[in-house]
Order: C-alpha cells, then structure tokens, then sequence
C-alpha cells in the first residue's frame, strides 16, 4: 500500500489525482497553533478550458501551481491543514488562466467538505455556535 493510499485513507480524501510529496507531513506554526500540515499535489489533463470550452490541446498549456491552505477535520488533538499544490493551465484560445478543481474543496473555499460535514453533524448536538466553530478551527460570521 503506497503512502498516498494512506495518507488519502487518513484525511478522507477521494480524489485519485491528488499526490502527496515524500515528506508529506509537517508540524507548522499556523495562527499562533502548532498544527500537522500534509503537503500534496492537484495535477491531471483536463477536458477543457473551463472558460471557454476549448477542448485541450495545444492551445491549453501548464501554467505553474496555486498553493491553497485547506483546512481538514483535526487529528490526534491537533489542528489540521492540507497544503494543496494546484496545478493551472492558460488557453491561448481565450487568453485566460484556470486552476484544477478538486472535490475535497468547494471553489473559492479553504474550509474542506469533510470539515463541513463535521460541523453540520455537531450542528444537530446541543452546541452553540462558538463551541463548534471553536472545534473545528473556523469563525462564525454573524
């Protein structure tokens, strides 16, 4: 079983076209809190532009990555992030840039799905509102 099988299995992560680096883990000082980072990598081919459609191609070519900081249900007690390295494409077709999506985060989001779902689980518990953002490392916007 490679790591990457068991790092995915840990975080809940299903997307195959997410890789994690060789040192995939680090503690890192985030807001002041110790908290357990993985690093890892979005890359694929995608169909096409998703501005305009294009059909990849030759028109459609790699254009460096876009680092997110997506924050994940905690482990072991401690606050956990994913270090996500997605890749971006430019079409020469539109002249515009576009980056990967992934289904672990909503677009334009650093709050994971699985991080959602635990918040709306805890959301049923009778919890205030302060007590589950506080749990899960996020705000409350009011």
């Amino acid at each position: 079983m490679s790591h990457h099988h068991s790092i995915r299995n840990l975080l809940n992560i299903k997307d195959k076209n997410i890789t994690f680096d060789e040192n995939f883990c680090s503690t890192e000082t985030i807001k002041k809190v110790k908290a357990k980072v993985f690093h890892g990598t979005l890359t694929y081919q995608p169909k096409a532009c998703y501005a305009c459609g294009h059909v990849f191609d030759v028109q459609i070519i790699k254009h460096g990555f876009k680092t997110s900081l997506i924050k994940m249900p905690s482990i072991s007690g401690f606050h956990t992030y994913l270090k996500l390295r997605k890749q971006r494409y430019f079409c020469k077709h539109c002249h515009s840039t576009f980056t990967l999506k992934t289904s672990v985060v909503a677009k334009n989001c650093c709050i994971s799905n699985n991080t959602k779902v635990a918040i709306a689980l805890n959301a049923k518990d009778k919890i205030s509102e302060k007590d589950i953002a506080m749990k899960h490392n996020v705000v409350t916007v009011k």
